[in-house]
């Protein structure tokens, strides 16, 4: 599906288990963690298409966390911001 897409939002509420005081299985959101390491594998120019979107104010990527910024961008994926244009 990344591939024949020109870009993907995908759910990033959380970052990792264990961002809130209650049991995550409470509330079912994939965490973005989890979708880094699923896709993985694809090329950096695929991976480049992936967004996340809808972050929970617990996730450390809106809280500014360096560490989870850099290794979100080093891995190839991106974060949505309020005022993103994507071209089509």
């Amino acid at each position: 599906m990344v591939k024949t897409a020109d870009y993907l939002l995908i759910d990033g509420t959380f970052y990792a288990d264990g961002e809130i005081s209650r049991p995550m299985s409470e509330v079912p959101h994939p965490f973005v963690s989890e979708t880094m390491d699923l896709l993985k594998t694809l090329p950096l120019k695929e991976r480049a298409k992936v967004y996340f979107i809808h972050f929970n104010h617990s996730n450390p990527l809106v809280q500014g966390d360096k560490k989870a910024l850099k290794d979100l961008r080093r891995r190839g994926f991106r974060m949505a911001k309020r005022g993103l244009r994507l071209h089509l």
